[in-house]
């Protein structure tokens, strides 16, 4: 846990870097948001101490603005999807590191970003280190699963895990033995949706950290826009990596997912 008293955040989609924000301010801390232009939840900019909107690709920019506010240790929160690291175009630092990328996955761009932020003096610190909190145990969360649906859930965790390894993504949509979806560059939401169209009625989902998870940045999540999303796609059963997913809204996503009989589980299956 960091004993700095200015944290910094880089603030992407959903909900996380709300929840990071009331971790800092429980702390007893401040905190600095530079926040990925467009993708930010606008109650982020009414909560931080201090608040700028800039593209991913203005790498030379965010550090300035980081090191002028005295960032010693940084927290990335919140979805960064390809999209946005490519909509805003690049500075000349941000170029100049893609360039040097032999393959220029997710995990890579940001592995790349973490460096140089490193090379400024400004440390990225594991999500845990604020939100630990939102890590699920495992159990049964809401309902039971039958034999045929942990058959499933088995299924898919394995190929979840494969394709973490190959950084395409993080989950995996199933249906009797089958698999509907995988998850890559749309996101995990629009991979559900896939699968049902493909499925119809009754699929499974599991959503896994990667084999090599960096805790730094992009951590498995699942909150409101998983369950309205399986809602969509008629799907039945949501599991889930105990230990290493962050359960976002936690109460509201239970009631609703209870209203339309989706079971939750999590696990290491």
């Amino acid at each position: 846990m960091s004993t700095k008293t200015k944290i910094g955040l880089i603030a992407g989609r959903g909900n996380l870097p709300v929840e990071v924000l009331k971790e800092i301010k429980a702390q007893g801390k401040s905190s600095v948001v530079v926040a990925i232009k467009g993708e930010c939840p606008p109650e982020v900019s009414a909560m931080a101490d201090f608040y700028q909107e800039h593209g991913l690709g203005r790498l030379g920019t965010i550090i300035e603005v980081l090191k002028k506010e005295g960032i010693h240790d940084l927290v990335f929160a919140g979805k960064v999807t390809k999209e946005a690291i490519f909509r805003e175009g690049f500075d000349q630092l941000s170029q100049g590191l893609l360039a040097s990328l032999p393959q220029k996955n997710d995990d890579a761009i940001l592995l790349a970003v973490v460096h140089e932020l490193e090379k400024n003096g400004i440390i990225v610190v594991k999500q845990t280190d604020y939100l630990q909190h939102l890590l699920v145990e495992s159990g049964s969360v809401l309902g039971n699963v039958t034999e045929s649906e942990m058959a499933d859930i088995t299924l898919g965790f394995k190929m979840a895990k494969a394709i973490g390894g190959l950084d395409i993504g993080q989950s995996v949509i199933v249906k009797n033995g089958v698999v509907l979806a995988v998850e890559a560059i749309e996101g995990t939401d629009q991979a559900i949706v896939r699968g049902g169209n493909l499925g119809g009625t009754g699929s499974v989902v599991v959503k896994v950290s990667k084999p090599a998870q960096d805790e730094r940045f992009d951590v498995p999540t699942i909150g409101q826009n998983t369950i309205e999303s399986m809602i969509k796609a008629q799907a039945k059963v949501l599991a889930i990596e105990a230990g290493k997913t962050f359960f976002v809204d936690k109460a509201d996503v239970l009631k609703l997912a209870a209203e339309h009989q989706i079971k939750i589980i999590a696990g290491t299956f």
